[in-house]
């Protein structure tokens, strides 16, 4: 059946309970024939590393009372963090039960899509850009390394602190001078990891064909839309 807004497609985006990042930069990126529903993860853990875990471990409880039957093409996961700190299996028992809730949509979460970007483009070998606290950003370089991929160099945000909620203050130029840092890195591809710090204006300057800079929302973006034989918007069209 024909949707009104959703002519192409209507993506499900669980972004985590305080981020206001993860809708801003979909929006600059999607078609417009192609519509999203939010459902917001939700943990009342005041433990960062429980509360990221949460939302994922919660995600099939939290479609239930929040989409209440809405269906979807597919499921955006856009917690990064989640991925790290939880097992593989786990994570995959979660999805499966969440895709079987949503009529079998395809859940593509942002650590899962930067892996399946990476595979496409035959990327080995990154730096990664962060504004993760260290004991985060332990997690997220273990892995990278796990997914046989070799982490030549780092760079961390300052967020004053260690709870991650300190993320959503961030604004883009809050991490060009670790981008700049990382630009002559011997890598094939710049990851900046986390869904919650934009991205978008610093891969449309900085972004070159002999180095790749990728984020969680574009990788998120990018892949969920191929399950729709669609692409983003180009970079030209983010801003105008």
């Amino acid at each position: 059946m024909m949707k009104d807004y959703a002519k192409k497609g209507r993506l499900a985006v669980a972004t985590p309970q305080a981020n206001p990042t993860v809708e801003a930069e979909l929006r600059r990126m999607l078609p417009y024939d192609v519509d999203y529903c939010t459902l917001r993860l939700v943990s009342e853990s005041s433990d960062p590393k429980t509360r990221l875990i949460e939302y994922l471990t919660t995600l099939p409880e939290t479609i239930k009372s929040q989409f209440s039957g809405m269906t979807a093409d597919t499921l955006l996961f856009g917690c990064t963090a989640s991925s790290y700190l939880t097992d593989e299996k786990t994570e995959k028992d979660v999805m499966a039960e969440a895709s079987e809730i949503l009529n079998g949509a395809e859940i593509i979460n942002a650590a899962k899509a930067i892996k399946k970007y990476f595979t496409q483009n035959k990327i080995k070998k990154i730096a990664i850009l962060t504004p993760y606290p260290q004991w985060l950003q332990e997690h997220a370089i273990r892995y990278w390394t796990e997914q046989g991929i070799e982490v030549v160099a780092t760079e961390q945000v300052d967020i004053g602190g260690e709870d991650t909620y300190k993320i959503y203050e961030l604004l883009s130029n809050d991490a060009k001078p670790g981008l700049i840092n990382l630009i002559e890195a011997d890598c094939e591809a710049i990851l900046i990891s986390g869904t919650g710090m934009p991205s978008l204006r610093l891969i449309a300057e900085f972004n070159q064909p002999s180095k790749k800079i990728i984020s969680s929302n574009y990788a998120m973006t990018i892949i969920g839309l191929s399950y729709l034989g669609l692409k983003p918007k180009k970079q030209t069209e983010w801003f105008s």
